[in-house]
């Protein structure tokens, strides 16, 4: 199944010093993952609209325009460089040219070198069916390809709807996708009936697949999952957030660290950082919260633009500094790792 997210054109670019930061914490948010569910998991979990973008929140750019696509993937890439786990390829522009030759190096890096053709060909196939089977006259500008050593991939692409003046953002799950219905020779057009994941309207056999685009679009309908974000810039409460959303917020406020008698000795830790540790928790190990409610998250660290409210980067940096105090410990001891967080994460989503 296609997760596709429209999402309203904003100006403005990450600067560095909040972008750093986002590779910092990024990589702290993967490392607990890979580390508790494995390389697999957080491959899924990019794959779904609502965990990505509430991702993106967590880690302050912003709450729900185009960019939050390009910088959250772009931040991810740089964290995750050199993993033995899990590969990013692709990008916005000219590095999402280069999608087939890093795969080759992903490939290699990973061990899983039998399988960048094949990586490759579902690259080039996600792009055609997305750009040229789901809309008309569309221009993908981001692709990503995903994918970890246990051969389990992830396309993450966006583009431009200029009739809407919105961009798209699409994302595929290696098991969400019928290895029948991906056709075997995909850059040469598609041999059998009609089928929404194997077509290439791009082909020239396939002007009769072309007049036959108002039944595509009407299967896609069928089948897609879509979030539709709003124009404006502001966060409106109890219509962008449910009441629990909300509450879980006074929650994760409310938090006492003496409480949590494994954060005491964490440096920096007072009660904003307690708050933001929360809701990365709550991101991690209660993902029904963020499927439900991704806006949430932007009460996190704030966002680039002001809102909810501007970065605080001395915050940014003690929840960046925690976390990794609280990484290098959890894989240290070995046993009952990451207890810190697990409690956190329960406390804001109880009620």
């Amino acid at each position: 199944m296609h997760s596709a997210t429209v999402l309203p054109l904003h100006g403005g670019h990450a600067p560095k010093w909040l972008f750093g930061r986002m590779v910092r914490l990024s990589r702290a948010i993967s490392d607990v993952i890979i580390d508790e569910f494995g390389p697999d998991e957080l491959v899924r979990r990019l794959s779904d609209k609502d965990w990505f973008q509430a991702l993106a929140c967590t880690i302050g750019y912003d709450w729900h325009s185009s960019g939050t696509t390009t910088v959250t993937v772009g931040a991810l890439k740089e964290a995750l460089a050199g993993s033995t786990d899990i590969f990013i390829a692709g990008g916005k522009g000219k590095e999402g040219l280069k999608t087939p030759e890093q795969i080759g190096a992903g490939a290699e890096l990973l061990n899983v070198s039998s399988e960048e053709g094949r990586f490759r060909e579902l690259s080039r196939l996600a792009a055609k069916v997305d750009s040229a089977l789901v809309y008309d006259d569309i221009g993908i500008y981001h692709h990503a390809f995903i994918f970890t050593r246990n051969r389990k991939w992830a396309v993450v692409q966006q583009a431009m709807h200029p009739q809407s003046s919105n961009a798209i953002r699409f994302q595929w799950f290696s098991d969400n996708v019928n290895a029948n219905d991906v056709a075997s020779e995909p850059h040469t057009g598609i041999q059998t009936k009609l089928k929404l994941n194997s077509m290439d309207l791009t082909y020239a056999r396939n002007s009769w697949a072309r007049e036959g685009m108002k039944e595509a679009l009407s299967e896609y309908e069928r089948v897609a999952s879509k979030s539709l974000y709003p124009s404006r810039h502001e966060i409106v409460p109890r219509i962008d957030m449910s009441r629990r959303a909300i509450d879980t917020i006074r929650r994760a406020t409310e938090l006492d660290p003496r409480d949590f008698r494994e954060l005491l000795l964490v440096k920096g830790m007072g009660r904003a950082t307690v708050r933001s540790l929360a809701l990365v928790a709550s991101l991690i190990y209660d993902r029904e919260l963020a499927y439900r409610d991704p806006v949430m998250y932007a009460y996190n660290l704030g966002g680039k633009d002001g809102i909810p409210f501007p970065v605080p980067r001395k915050t940014y940096d003690n929840v960046v500094e925690s976390m990794q105090q609280i990484i290098d410990q959890a894989r240290l001891e070995g046993k009952d790792k990451y207890l810190a967080l697990k409690r956190l994460s329960a406390a804001v989503s109880s009620g």
